[in-house]
């Protein structure tokens, strides 16, 4: 019921009144989502701390030991403080809720998400506590933003993340201090680069999507142009972030971003002939003599493309043209703004039998949510892998096991706690699991 009333704030939060009020289950459903969002957000950081009897006071963090994804969303973080006081002063909270929800997308599906391990791994070492203080301070400072919009459920999650954790707290999430911005540590370099980062991936997976391989299928390389040599050397420090997130196994830069994509342009004939009308044919004509990649290089740079004919320079806007593109051959390509990434497609054997292993990998893991194992337990895997998928799971056996946080492969018939029959790439297999402590 509270989140029910929750559900309803934020709606009337996120839209300015004067222009747009949204009724109805089907918007309603959305914002229920969102904050679901948050609460798994919320609940993801309680599982691992309980399971690590984790709490901000038993242990200081050192901040030589933040990564660059613990800077860069504590640098978001700021940034987003900052925006709330200023809608919050000026009574737009509506826009505050959309610059909300992008630095909820920031922190659960890029932070929480790339940050998975080092809160599962079995080291209890200084890179594993400075993500845990790191996402305790965001969500804490998360929820005091939040409170004056979403009273019930920031005060529900109060209860469970500070008030059981920490002693000498307010009572209430609403007796707390509103954040304070910190300027030192808003880096608008980092968060430029990681944003460049990230788009690099994003524009990898639209790829992958267009060539129909699935991001368990790992890929030979991924090679990407960008203007930007500062962009570049971070992109280079951090390439095995990009490389495990696209499951590629080598990225190389091209300073040439023909090697990538090839184009056919053709002119805008209904704009052109509207604007020119009887000199037509001859910008037909001009365009036809240019060099494609000159002409494109134009447009992306200035935006417009110059055409003398008969002694009179005419400026042509990009409306003026049709441009396609296409892959190069034996890739995969995707462009946005200055940058282009490309994916080789050609699979050789090693890497389809990778490509099984993620695949099963994927199938025990549902098979584990479904019997209700906790995150931290060990398993033991029964059922006959042969064939294929044998072959592979020999191969990659260690992998496998770490990703499954299974212990032993008997390969007997014997039912653990939860059996499924699998399709694996067309190979039917039926195993089960059960827990080592069992």
């Amino acid at each position: 019921e509270k989140m029910g009333v929750d559900v309803m704030r934020w709606m009337y939060a996120s839209q300015n009144v004067e222009h747009n009020l949204l009724f109805g289950y089907e918007h309603a459903d959305g914002v229920r989502k969102k904050l679901i969002q948050l609460w798994n957000s919320y609940s993801f950081f309680a599982t691992y701390a309980a399971v690590d009897g984790f709490s901000p006071e038993n242990r200081s963090c050192n901040k030589n030991d933040w990564t660059v994804l613990d800077k860069w969303i504590i640098s978001k973080m700021h940034v987003m403080i900052g925006d709330a006081q200023k809608a919050y002063e000026s009574f737009r909270v509506d826009k505050f809720m959309k610059t909300f929800d992008t630095f909820l997308d920031d922190l659960s599906n890029w932070y929480i998400r790339r940050n998975r391990r080092r809160f599962w791994k079995t080291e209890d070492d200084s890179d594993k506590l400075a993500a845990y203080h790191t996402l305790y301070e965001v969500l804490f400072t998360t929820i005091r933003v939040l409170a004056p919009s979403l009273p019930f459920v920031t005060e529900n999650i109060y209860q469970n993340l500070v008030r059981n954790s920490v002693g000498n707290v307010p009572e209430s999430i609403h007796l707390c201090d509103f954040p304070n911005v910190d300027k030192a540590k808003i880096d608008d370099t980092l968060m430029d680069q990681v944003d460049a980062m990230r788009k690099i991936v994003e524009l990898a997976r639209s790829a992958r999507n267009k060539a129909n391989l699935k991001i368990r299928q790992p890929l030979a390389k991924l090679i990407y142009f960008v203007d930007n040599d500062n962009i570049h050397t971070f992109i280079k420090e951090n390439k095995k972030v990009i490389l495990e997130e696209l499951n590629v196994k080598q990225m190389e830069r091209t300073t040439s971003a023909m090697d990538l994509i090839k184009y056919n342009v053709k002119p805008n004939l209904p704009i052109l002939g509207q604007k020119y009308g009887q000199r037509l044919n001859d910008i037909r004509n001009s365009i036809s003599t240019m060099d494609v990649n000159e002409l494109v290089s134009s447009l992306q740079s200035q935006k417009s493309v110059e055409l003398t004919i008969e002694d009179e320079t005419l400026i042509l806007e990009k409306d003026a043209f049709i441009v396609e593109m296409k892959s190069a051959d034996g890739y995969t390509s995707e462009m946005d703004g200055g940058v282009i990434v490309a994916l080789t497609t050609e699979l050789n054997e090693e890497l389809l039998r990778e490509g099984m292993v993620r695949d099963l990998i994927r199938h025990v893991q549902i098979m584990r949510k479904n019997a209700n194992f906790a995150v931290e337990d060990r398993i033991i895997i029964h059922g006959l892998l042969d064939g294929p998928v044998g072959n592979a799971v020999k191969e990659f056996e260690e992998f496998f096991c770490n990703e499954t946080l299974a212990v032993e492969l008997t390969g007997s018939k014997e039912k653990g706690e939860y059996e499924s029959t699998l399709n694996i790439q067309g190979q039917e297999l039926t195993i089960s699991i059960e827990r080592k402590n069992t």
